[in-house]
């Protein structure tokens, strides 16, 4: 009995194509066919049913790619320039570092600078023992406070009394 059920006849898999072999004709403005304008599948014009051989089937990731390489380009453009503005603010910081800066140092040090040598800048480290650190200029990462600046107050807010 199960045997029955998974046998299947010859004729179950048949192609659709396999029946007509010649494409039925199109009528034409004239009614009968013979218009003279080759249709696609007809049997003298040898085309059978394909494109054309001398086109090529256009790429459907073409246009994709092209969106793609617009794209990266733009942010190569972009990184280019940020890197640019980046590099001369920097150069300008490192330029204004004058006496009396609060600097940080690449490697977390927070200090005064004392003294401008040149390419080289010390910076007095602690006020009690008289500490001062010898660095080159490409070693400060950022000026916290510049000599002629105020020192930022915060106002403490005071609490309300509550009226009771």
């Amino acid at each position: 009995m199960t045997d029955s059920l998974f046998t299947l006849s010859p004729h179950a898999f048949t192609l659709a194509q396999d029946a007509p072999t010649q494409a039925p004709p199109i009528a034409g403005p004239g009614g009968d066919g013979s218009d003279g304008i080759p249709t696609q599948g007809a049997p003298g014009n040898g085309l059978g049913g394909q494109a054309p051989q001398g086109q090529a089937q256009p790429s459907p990731f073409g246009n994709i790619i092209w969106l793609f390489l617009g794209l990266f380009l733009v942010m190569i453009v972009m990184q280019v320039f940020s890197g640019r503005k980046e590099k001369k603010r920097r150069s300008e910081m490192l330029g204004g570092i004058a006496r009396h800066d609060r600097v940080q140092t690449v490697g977390g040090i927070i200090g005064t600078v004392a003294e401008v040598k040149g390419d080289e800048i010390v910076v007095k480290v602690d006020e009690s023992t008289n500490t001062k650190v010898r660095v080159i200029r490409s070693a400060i990462q950022q000026v916290l406070k510049k000599s002629g600046e105020a020192e930022p107050t915060e106002s403490i807010p005071t609490p309300e009394k509550i009226a009771s």
